[in-house]
């Protein structure tokens, strides 16, 4: 009887077999990128999109854009008042939901998830998008700043994801989206609870998708996002490193692409997979120096973060203790 191939040959043999599916999916993937978008973009104009965070920031841009591509919006926010002067910029849109929710909350998530089902109905695309940053060494942060931390960029996707991925299982059509951080895929100082936090929605993404492909749903699409630095004021007074801190607008325009092209993965900017590469590739000694001489080790310095001011505006009644829904 012969002998079981062993685990080192076989992956061997295995990565040899790849070749040829290499070559034909990078050249593929190449002319893709080359069509015109009309030939290369899916058509949303009929789907209801949800989106976390939606109240400044990123959140805000995605809104903002995916308004002029899909039938109805729901968002959501802890902060009610930003999250109405969203609404006020995106105009006399179709449809329009309003939903304030504490994502850290799992029976909150659980209750408003619950309500968007009553009203608004089925959740075609999700994209979890909320975050939050502390910015302190790890021996001053707090156990509670921990937990908030974990709660609201990391645990929130994943009761997001049981609250609406069942209704997309079914009818075998959906897209889930995370708004991670290059922090997912690199450990940076004063950042270990966002780190931590990233790295495991970048692990959740992953995870998902193999469970997605093994059930071979393939009418079910992932994208997950890792941009650098975004000045929305959440890492304000940070020190850019490498290269320079990215406009929301950009990177909600990236989302959008990622979302209409069914991209497993967006880095921004895209030439960061080489140092990520390198991060794999080189001597830890030398990755050190690398994070030295480009002022990684002091990036958080200066940091400051985001000031909870209070928008001067008027809530109009409707919106008084939000509860569910406000359709437009």
């Amino acid at each position: 009887m012969a002998s079981k191939i062993k685990p080192e040959l076989k992956l061997l043999l295995v990565s040899i077999s790849m070749l040829p599916m290499i070559f034909y999916y990078s050249i593929r993937n190449t002319i893709v990128k080359l069509l015109p978008k009309r030939y290369r973009q899916k058509d949303i104009s009929d789907q209801t999109v949800l989106i976390t965070g939606a109240g400044s920031g990123i959140g805000r841009e995605i809104a903002k854009l995916f308004s002029k591509h899909c039938q109805c919006l729901v968002l959501m926010d802890i902060n009610l008042k930003s999250l109405y002067e969203t609404e006020k910029l995106l105009g006399n849109h179709k449809k329009i939901a309003l939903y304030q929710c504490d994502v850290a909350n799992r029976d909150n998530v659980y209750e408003v998830a619950r309500l968007v089902k009553e009203q608004v109905g089925k959740v075609d695309i999700l994209i979890n998008n909320a975050g939050i940053v502390t910015g302190k060494p790890f021996l001053e942060l707090k156990d509670e700043e921990i937990l908030r931390t974990i709660n609201v960029n990391m645990l929130a996707h994943f009761w997001f994801l049981k609250a609406f991925l069942p209704d997309m299982i079914n009818s075998n059509k959906g897209h889930i989206v995370s708004i991670a951080s290059q922090a997912g895929l690199t450990g940076l100082p004063n950042l270990t609870d966002y780190c931590a936090s990233k790295f495991g929605a970048v692990g959740l993404m992953e995870s998902i998708k193999l469970e997605i492909e093994r059930e071979r749903l393939d009418g079910i699409k992932t994208t997950v996002v890792c941009p650098n630095l975004v000045s929305t004021g959440l890492f304000e007074g940070t020190q850019a490193v490498v290269s320079s801190i990215l406009k929301p607008e950009s990177v909600a325009e990236k989302v959008l692409n990622g979302v209409l092209e069914n991209q497993d993965v967006v880095l921004i900017p895209s030439w960061y997979c080489l140092a990520f590469s390198m991060k794999l590739l080189l001597p830890s000694q030398v990755l050190s120096y690398f994070y030295k001489q480009n002022g990684v080790t002091k990036m958080m310095s200066t940091f400051k973060g985001r000031t909870n001011q209070d928008l001067n505006i008027d809530i109009p009644k409707k919106y008084e203790n939000l509860n569910g829904s406000v359709l437009q």
